[in-house]
């Protein structure tokens, strides 16, 4: 028989196999915490701290607000914010009117957030006043032709201290405010707030079942290509009811007091929002939150708060390893660090170990396996086993396994084959796709339900995985998912170009960036084409995706059907890149 814990002695002794999720919403747990700790921390920013019962007040406000501007349960509200307490705050709103987050990356062109805006029927929008000159007038022009009801205009540093919120509306919000349009349909934050204060609306919790679609996060799915992604709330809980037994503490103990979690990952990706947000909220935890990561920003931190958590892709990590203010930081607050996002090789993990013993930390970083489809982390690595490179053991409630890439048969340990992962942390599906769902999850011949991640591993004789390669063509710039055909569409749209391959090319900083690959027609200025297609694709794709190099071919290598054989431009530059390794 199958055992996903063969060896019981990589477990920590406070995790245990299965647990019963509770059968309530996101912010009904938060909540709880919100009456039982009223007085601690919930969130920190920008030198300001918000405890527990204010943050409840400001979501009662928020829901009064939503309420009073017309949004009902199961609308769809477009969250397009970085890591500030209104993206907290704004979340829960939402969610205890039993609406929809659908969580957008904050730097996304305004093409792309109208596409999404769209694509999943968001009546409303929310995004930060410093944006407005980017994004203010094309979703205006085209808002008649989106669902669009009402434009929600957050305050950058509203939560801020004094000196923060003055410094910022000096530099950029006081210029920025005055390009907000002039009609009902946009309002500002303070607005909202006066309008549910004036109303009669009602913010009291509405039943809501913990199993219907809560959040829609954007992913490649396991196809490589883009997809909303649609999660209940119990999958949240799912995780964040059980994440503190990684420090020790059993689920069913009482929370500890004075834990904080730097939250540097962004808020509109899974990682951030269950790992970062909710299951630190459901912990009674403080989120220190971090609307954009800098070494400068994260050494201060660690000096003045002495957080206890942290997690972060391997680009921040090898960041700090870099950074000379890191030098004298001392890092022994930590309890416990976590790598996720992409893939932590063994030699950054034992360079950063080193870095942590020397900086007075006895931790070890320890590393995730995850994907949207499951939230986020479905598998980690547990103190006891914090040592070792791989991505660990399954979580609470969770099953993986490793298959034969044509059978599905179960492989034996220590063989390559694909990541299978089932459990109550599951997608309930991608919006508007019920095809490609049902290529995702999939029935397997023991009687459950498989998602088939694309990715290929193997498991250890004692129940310890390990990541090794993506089957799916997807990139991970920066620890951020970019999907090469929507850059070759893109390219492909222009005149000169006859044909157009784009692929990951290794980075010593941002892991991978993306490399295009052209064919042309004869005569084309190159050096235009490459200006243009830089402007093109940073005006309809996030900055991450924008091409670094660019190489002409005659003639692309093809498979024996005809298609690009984006592998052997792949092996070609894996060549290249060692060979210019071996020779520095």
């Amino acid at each position: 028989m199958y055992k996903q814990f063969p060896d019981l002695s990589i477990i920590d002794p406070s995790f245990q196999e299965y647990f019963e999720i509770p059968d309530e919403t996101m912010f009904s747990i938060v909540e709880k915490m919100c009456r039982e700790r009223p007085d601690e921390p919930a969130l920190s920013y920008l030198g300001a701290r918000m405890t527990y019962r204010e943050l409840s007040r400001e979501i009662d406000n928020c829901a009064r607000g939503l309420s009073a501007i017309g949004f009902t349960s199961d609308d769809v509200f477009a969250i397009c914010l970085p890591n500030i307490p209104e993206t907290v705050i704004l979340f829960y709103a939402v969610n205890r009117l039993g609406g929809i987050c659908n969580m957008i990356h904050p730097l996304a062109p305004a093409a792309n957030v109208l596409e999404i805006v769209k694509e999943t029927g968001s009546r409303f929008l929310c995004f930060p006043e410093i944006f407005l000159g980017r994004l203010a007038a094309p979703i205006e022009s085209h808002r008649e032709q989106s669902p669009l009801h009402h434009i929600l205009i957050a305050p950058m540093a509203r939560s801020g201290d004094v000196l923060s919120r003055a410094g910022l509306w000096l530099t950029k919000a006081a210029k920025a405010n005055r390009l907000m349009p002039k009609n009902d349909v946009w309002i500002r934050w303070g607005d909202l707030v006066r309008a549910g204060n004036k109303s009669n609306h009602d913010s009291t919790d509405k039943p809501a079942d913990p199993d219907r679609v809560a959040v829609y996060l954007h992913s490649g799915g396991t196809t490589g290509e883009a997809k909303t992604v649609m999660l209940s709330d119990r999958n949240f809980n799912g995780i964040a009811c059980q994440i503190f037994t990684q420090f020790g503490v059993p689920i069913d103990a009482p929370r500890p007091f004075g834990e904080s979690f730097v939250t540097i990952l962004p808020l509109f990706h899974g990682f951030g929002l269950c790992i970062g947000m909710h299951a630190m909220l459901v912990n009674g935890a403080c989120c220190i939150l971090v609307p954009q990561f800098s070494t400068k920003k994260f050494a201060t931190i660690v000096r003045k708060q002495r957080p206890t958590l942290i997690a972060g892709v391997p680009t921040l990590f090898e960041a700090v390893l870099n950074a000379p203010e890191m030098e004298a930081v001392d890092f022994s607050c930590f309890e416990a660090l976590f790598c996720g996002g992409d893939s932590l090789t063994p030699e950054l993990k034992e360079r950063f170990d080193r870095f942590l013993s020397k900086h007075g930390s006895s931790c070890r970083l320890r590393e995730g396996y995850g994907l949207t489809e499951t939230v986020t982390v479905c598998s980690v690595t547990h103190d006891a086993s914090s040592d070792r490179s791989g991505v660990g053991l399954p979580l609470s409630n969770m099953e993986m396994k490793i298959v034969d890439l044509e059978t599905k048969e179960l492989m034996p340990d220590g063989e390559i084959g694909e990541i299978c992962v089932t459990g109550p942390m599951v997608m309930k599906g991608y919006l508007n796709q019920p095809q490609t769902t049902a290529e995702a999850l999939v029935p397997h011949s023991d009687g459950k339900v498989w998602v088939e991640t694309g990715d290929l591993g193997f498991r250890d004789p004692d129940g310890f995985y390990h990541f090794t390669s993506r089957m799916k063509r997807m990139l991970k710039v920066s620890g951020v998912p970019i999907f090469p055909i929507q850059v070759e569409n893109i390219i492909a749209e222009f005149p000169e170009v006859l044909q157009v391959a784009a692929i990951g090319i290794p980075h010593p900083y941002q892991m991978e960036v993306v490399k295009v690959f052209l064919r042309v027609k004869e005569g084309t200025d190159k050096s235009t084409l490459e200006q243009s297609i830089v402007k093109s694709v940073s005006e309809r794709l996030l900055r991450y995706a924008v091409p670094k190099e660019f190489e002409y071919l005659d003639e692309f290598p093809k498979t024996l059907i005809g298609k690009i054989d984006f592998k052997v431009l792949e092996e070609r530059e894996r060549q290249k890149h060692d060979s210019a390794t071996s020779d520095a």
